[in-house]
């Protein structure tokens, strides 16, 4: 990796960095913000379709840039995303209904599937010298240093001064992200990418073994629990106050932080087994959440960090190794749209099981994930092409 690359692969982690405090720092309340402002606790599982949005908007933000080629529009579309992402949140300072607080957490995943695809593409590119598990991995690290960060600090302020400045606060690192845009844009402005000739905008061709991928991380999501969902009901259940909520979101990315690079690394020596780690974390970490108990609720962060951590190395790296680079930004684009989806109608699900039968949850996420596990197995054992 020449060293016009490694900055550029170090500015990319400084861009995720800064932005994680934005809007995990604001996500780490979600759920007990919403119950501050007297939401119903659909209102939750609502935050949770920003999701859905946001993921949907991968797929039509990877078609786009593979339609028009330009590595100028891929930059853009970075930036606006991120725009979007860090400049949104803070007017969680002004607000006063629920429904506006919804509608602003909304728009902010809306922000970050414009550029989630388009980055990653990038992010593909710059570690291909050092093995993308440990490269995924590496800016998962840096990635997690904000979104540890952000909530620490959210906490502090909120602990101090109230939400309206705790969210205001927020502005400041989403400053620094622009910064970090523009001069990774200037330094690293063709992609090689967007180079290549291209065969036109198709769904085909992208294998057998990456649709068995996405219809483990399918089922995979739909048994696992946003953490709006999760912050909600822990406050709702009278578990752990607001402070202590937004301290356990930081817990969980902590260990998303300290997971991320070995999990990687995992990838890069076993491959696609390392997937196997993500339905039981996310089994265990629901069943946890059920048991209403305070311990419990630091284990199931820590487990919710772990699958975390997972789904933003081995499961983004994976993709990059089971198409071509000409195929990649629409295969991401897929990824996001359906794992988006999936997680945003298990949201649902599992709020209304939440209120309505506990030994529901609890089947239901049994089932999911057993059903997750044995198509990972499959995946592994079969010769899929």
């Amino acid at each position: 990796m020449d060293k016009k690359i490694f900055i550029v692969f170090v500015l990319l982690g400084l861009i995720s960095l800064t932005a994680d405090m934005v809007y995990e720092g604001a996500r780490s309340a979600s759920g007990a913000y919403l119950e501050h402002l007297e939401a119903p606790p659909i209102a939750s599982a609502i935050v949770g379709v920003g999701e859905f949005t946001g993921y949907a908007l991968r797929l039509v933000s990877g078609v786009l840039a593979s339609y028009l080629r330009s590595s100028a529009a891929f930059w853009s579309i970075i930036a606006l995303g991120y725009a979007m992402n860090v400049l949104t949140l803070p007017f969680l300072s002004f607000v006063s209904f629920w429904w506006t607080a919804v509608v602003i957490y909304l728009m902010e995943r809306i922000g970050k599937g414009l550029r989630a695809p388009v980055r990653d593409v990038i992010l593909a590119e710059v570690t291909e010298g050092i093995g993308k598990g440990k490269g995924f991995g590496l800016h998962e690290v840096m990635d997690q240093m904000g979104a540890l960060a952000g909530p620490l600090l959210f906490a502090y302020i909120l602990t101090r001064y109230g939400y309206s400045r705790a969210f205001l606060s927020l502005l400041i690192p989403g400053i620094a992200t622009m910064a970090f845009i523009l001069s990774a844009w200037t330094l690293y402005p063709k992609i090689k990418s967007v180079e290549l000739p291209s065969r036109g905008i198709s769904f085909r061709g992208m294998g057998r073994r990456f649709w068995f991928y996405i219809s483990a991380t399918v089922l995979q999501s739909l048994g696992f629990v946003h953490w709006a969902v999760a912050s909600y009901f822990l406050k709702y259940w009278g578990v752990l106050k607001d402070a202590e909520i937004v301290a356990l979101y930081a817990i969980a990315m902590g260990v998303d932080a300290l997971a991320a690079f070995p999990t990687g690394y995992l990838y890069d020596v076993i491959g696609f087994r390392s997937l196997y780690i993500a339905p039981i974390s996310t089994l265990a970490a629901a069943l946890l959440l059920l048991a209403r108990g305070t311990l419990p609720a630091y284990a199931m962060a820590i487990l919710w960090g772990i699958t975390m951590g997972i789904s933003e190395t081995v499961m983004r790296a994976s993709v990059a190794d089971m198409v071509g680079r000409d195929k990649l930004a629409v295969a991401y684009g897929v990824f996001g749209l359906l794992y988006g989806i999936s997680w945003s109608a298990g949201g649902f699900i599992v709020t209304i099981l939440l209120q309505t039968s506990t030994l529901g949850a609890v089947g239901y996420t049994i089932l999911t994930q057993l059903a997750s596990f044995g198509i990972l197995v499959l995946l592994n054992r079969r010769n899929l092409t």
